[in-house]
């Protein structure tokens, strides 16, 4: 195991809950929400996968376009890093075996909104008023700890959602896994194990279809990213942990 976070993981795998992906469906339809293009897959792509394969009902939205990646790279705009990773996440979704149009809350990359703010309150009201048209029942985001500013304004938008919906709340690690005091940071959680095995083929070739963050497809930005090795390895995992408060509810 050479991804990051491989012995925290093996800890909570120890100590969670197993659930199945029949049991998911089950408690379906599901939203999932992503910081940025590619969030999706390399968070949550097998389970998306899992549950599109078991006849289940899943769908994405992304809180910004991450247009904030490659800047000053030759020849590529905001724009055009907008409308490239735009393409990309839609090839992913296919991949996963998603048939829904993925959501886009537009967002402003690496500035989101505050809690409590008119925008913030505006995005809420819209994304319930979706849910409730697409019986959406849980919803699955990035953990409120991750070392971003976007990945934790996805999980407080998702958590006031949650509540007005009374759905179930989960929470996905990406950049979590990378924190050297995850453990500690992790202990006031509830913790599911799925076996995600049989969607992990999928899951690959979605995070490969993410090409501006590969390091494939765009060269000369002043502040380069290449999705880490040991990051994309996560797809090699055969059981995914979703977290929960202890509260349902809670803010």
């Amino acid at each position: 195991m050479v991804a990051p976070g491989a012995r925290a993981w093996a800890r909570l795998v120890l100590r969670a809950r197993r659930t199945s992906i029949g049991d998911a469906v089950r408690h379906g339809p599901w939203l999932v929400i992503a910081p940025h293009p590619d969030d999706e897959s390399l968070g949550a792509g097998s389970l998306l996968a899992q549950i599109a394969g078991a006849g289940g009902e899943a769908h994405v939205a992304f809180l910004t376009d991450g247009t904030g990646s490659h800047c000053g790279a030759p020849g590529w705009s905001p724009t055009r890093v907008g409308w490239t990773r735009a393409g990309e996440a839609r090839d992913a979704l296919r991949q996963l075996g998603l048939v829904q149009t993925p959501r886009h809350l537009d967002w402003p990359d690496s500035a989101p909104h505050p809690r409590g703010s008119l925008a913030f309150e505006r995005t809420v009201r819209s994304l319930v008023a979706w849910c409730r048209y697409r019986g959406i029942r849980a919803i699955a985001v990035t953990w409120r700890g991750e070392p971003h500013c976007d990945h934790e304004a996805a999980a407080e938008l998702a958590a006031a959602v949650a509540r007005k919906l009374r759905g179930r709340l989960y929470e996905y690690l990406v950049w979590g896994w990378t924190l050297p005091d995850v453990d500690r940071l992790l202990r006031g959680y509830r913790a599911l194990s799925v076996d995600v095995a049989g969607g992990r083929t999928r899951q690959r070739r979605a995070i490969a279809r993410h090409r501006s963050q590969t390091g494939t497809r765009i060269a000369g930005a002043h502040d380069p990213f290449r999705l880490p090795k040991a990051m994309s390895d996560l797809a090699a995992r055969p059981r995914l942990i979703l977290l929960t408060r202890r509260s349902r509810h809670a803010s």
